[in-house]
């Protein structure tokens, strides 16, 4: 069985538009689901908008719209919302739905949270303006986040939510209303740097910050690499593998980035580090890097890491029968064991009664585990005496491990690995992200534990994989970025590559995870068998560039160019500079394009043209002379952190989540991307502070108070 069997079995009826509830749908149907299609009366336009429309929906049948209710009566989930376009009125019967089909779950991608300043238009461009994410970049004007942020999170944890749902009917045998947004779905790319801290210091409230000069630097044969400074001694072996010749940088120093520093020089000295590599051929350095063992990769133009023999070994990208080859499911599975008892249970949420013990440190590895946290499951971080190296970044450790147990563990110790596998003796799911090797050499791999819990799911992310030709070389986000051709199609047009702030390939993979534990979830409990499943953080980055395609003759579509100004994808898209601050237009549809060109009394449709106009008009000017046009206009207003981490509608839904923390008191922070109309989510526990919970824990193992101390002597435990 592979993951394409996950789902096997399970009926979905797809009524979406747009491109989030279309990479969903692709999900499901790459799963094993068997999924139908209606389109909407008088054709979908998103078709003619995304050259991969036809790919996205390629698994999928299709039926005519008076075939409706048959299929929902004999569907297990419906999908419908995604994007607004003016020729397209919106579905709004979610609820009616699911009341004419009491079994049926309904996976709605609305244009914003019900009863909230955030409803409007849902296109990528306005969900970035009304979450706040086109001002993370620079610290001085907006730009597009070049990654559909709102899209892929939509997709993602649209998905989370409705496996969750199916997973909580297995035992109610009741379908329920799954919404999501993409406002809702662009909020946790800036999880790692947005929370509210009530009793805040300078370390917890250090990010880093807009505007920071990355380590990308041109090499002597007219190449970029991305260098990652930042573990233990990695300054010390750059500088080696560079030939600097600095005496105070000694073999531990990491070069951790510290509050204070200049935007320039934040991950290191540039300058000097740019004179340097400016001197070595691309290929020779990056060998140098890596035989020290330390992450860095080449700036690649998207799809170029599509032949690379790793790429091939993860079988990411698929090969239809006409030679077009695309992006494929993002994650493997094998089977482990079988037997498993049902676990699901008709309660308050989709997971409650079931445990994951989580082994993972930084992000992409337990940002899954937040997810499951959020539909019920007691989720335990299994955190190494020294601590999880992602701590020293007080917002990024939190996003990634809020709503968690904690239990402070030595796993190189003989008692301490006994303790993590009697938690894992008891558990539903267990996690790691450790290096290829690590897992089995400690006897915490999925095959070890199996022997010990049958019923066990496993999850592992490793950066390129646990085998293959790049297995053993270090991954981080940054270099993930540029390996995987984000840095080239965020650079907009002639300008060199640019790195995002976000952490887009951590959160990624974290929601990948997460997504693929559920579908593991499901399909235990559908056919009693469990699986280990391996999701590579080098594939999250890949996979957020489904929107590209390689045509049988070897070229590549689907990528849109972003401009020179990084303002949008096209003019009728864009943010521009009015008299009064930054607005976002939208002019989709023959209506609305003529309109913008008529209100405005524009020669032609030119990026240049058309700032020059609307830079002479304010926002209120511009919504009386383009919105009875069918054009779309909105505020781009710096600020949004403080406003929508504060919002009482957005606090009472969950989508940003209040608790109490013993040292910073009440933290508001990015909570749940998703809602069920009927289960209950998420809980009230904040970031943990180390060992929290490790005594506690012990006693529920069933270790006596005269053990416990005895493994704390030790130091077994932390």
């Amino acid at each position: 069985m592979s993951a394409a069997g996950l789902l096997e079995g399970l009926k979905i009826v797809d009524l979406g538009v747009g491109m989030a509830p279309a990479l969903t749908a692709k999900m499901l149907a790459e799963l094993g689901a068997s999924v139908t299609r209606i389109e909407p009366q008088g054709g979908d336009p998103f078709a003619a908008i995304y050259p991969a429309y036809a790919v996205w929906h390629g698994k999928a049948a299709r039926a005519a719209p008076d075939a409706l209710e048959g299929l929902l009566a004999q569907a297990d989930a419906c999908l419908i919302g995604g994007e607004d376009h003016p020729d397209l009125p919106r579905r709004r019967d979610a609820a009616d739905l699911v009341a004419r089909h009491p079994h049926l779950v309904v996976l709605d991608m609305t244009d914003g949270p019900a009863d909230t300043a955030y409803v409007g238009p849902s296109t990528e461009l306005l969900a970035q303006v009304r979450s706040g994410l086109v001002w993370e970049q620079e610290p001085d004007r907006p730009i597009i986040n070049a990654f559909e942020p709102g899209t892929y999170g939509a997709a993602l944890y649209g998905l989370v939510g409705l496996l969750g749902a199916l997973f909580e009917r297995e035992a109610s045998g009741q379908g329920q209303l799954v919404t999501t947004s993409l406002f809702e779905g662009a909020l946790p790319w800036i999880g790692t740097y947005w929370a509210k801290l009530e009793k805040p210091t300078p370390m917890a409230d250090f990010v880093i910050p807009r505007g920071v000069a990355p380590l990308i630097f041109r090499t002597r044969d007219d190449r970029f690499i991305h260098m990652a400074i930042g573990g233990a001694g990695s300054k010390y072996g750059f500088y080696q593998a560079l030939e600097i010749d600095d005496p105070t940088v000694l073999p531990g120093d990491s070069g951790m980035p510290k509050p204070g520093g200049s935007r320039k020089d934040f991950f290191g000295d540039y300058d000097l580090l740019a004179a340097h590599v400016a001197k070595k051929d691309c290929d020779d350095l990056l060998a140098r890097i890596w035989e020290r063992g330390l992450p860095a990769e080449e700036v690649q133009l998207p799809g170029a890491c599509w032949s690379d023999p790793q790429v091939i070994h993860n079988r990411i990208i698929v090969a239809e029968a006409d030679g077009t080859r695309h992006v494929g499911l993002p994650f493997a599975a094998v089977p482990l064991g079988e037997g498993a008892a049902k676990r699901a249970q008709k309660g308050r949420k989709p997971l409650e009664g079931l445990r994951v013990v989580d082994c993972g440190a930084f992000v992409a590895g337990p940002l899954a585990g937040v997810a499951l946290a959020d539909l019920g499951a007691d989720v335990v971080k299994v955190e190494a005496k020294q601590g999880d190296p992602n701590r020293s970044i007080f917002k990024s450790f939190a996003v990634a491990n809020h709503a968690k147990r904690v239990i402070g563990v030595d796993l190189k110790h003989a008692d301490g690995l006994k303790v993590v596998r009697q938690l894992c003796a008891g558990a539903d799911v267990v996690m790691n992200n450790f290096r290829p090797g690590v897992a089995r050499r400690l006897g915490v791999d999925p095959q070890s534990l199996s022997q010990v819990n049958p019923a066990l799911i496993a999850l592992e992310a490793p950066a390129f994989g646990n085998e293959g030709p790049a297995a053993a070389k270090a991954g981080f986000d940054m270099v993930m970025q540029a390996w995987t051709g984000h840095e080239v199609k965020a650079a907009g047009a002639g300008n060199d590559p640019r790195w995002n702030r976000t952490n887009l390939v951590d959160i990624a993979g974290g929601m990948i995870g997460a997504v693929a534990v559920m579908a593991a979830l499901l399909h235990r409990e559908r056919t009693g068998r469990s699986v280990s499943l391996e999701s590579p953080l080098c594939n999250a980055g890949i996979y957020t560039l489904s929107e590209l395609i390689q045509r049988p003759d070897g070229s590549f579509a689907g990528i849109p160019a972003l401009s020179a100004s990084l303002s949008g994808y096209t003019p009728l898209e864009c943010l521009y500079e009015a008299a009064d601050g930054w607005v976002a237009i939208v002019a989709r549809g023959e209506r609305a394009v003529a309109g913008l060109r008529n209100a405005l009394d524009l020669p032609e449709l030119e990026e240049g043209l058309i700032a020059a106009r609307v830079g002479r008009l304010d926002h209120a000017q511009l919504k009386v002379a383009l919105e009875p046009h069918g054009v779309w206009v909105e505020a781009c207003r710096d600020g949004k952190e403080q406003q929508i981490l504060t919002d009482p509608d957005l606090i009472a839904r969950g989508t940003i989540r209040a608790t109490q923390h013993a040292a910073f008191g009440q933290i508001n922070e990015i909570g749940t991307a998703f809602s069920l109309s009927r289960s209950a989510l998420g809980n009230d526990l904040p970031a943990p502070m180390p060992g929290a919970h490790t005594r506690e824990m012990l006693a529920a193992l069933g270790y006596a108070e005269e053990s416990i101390e005895s493994l704390y002597t030790e130091q077994a435990v932390a």
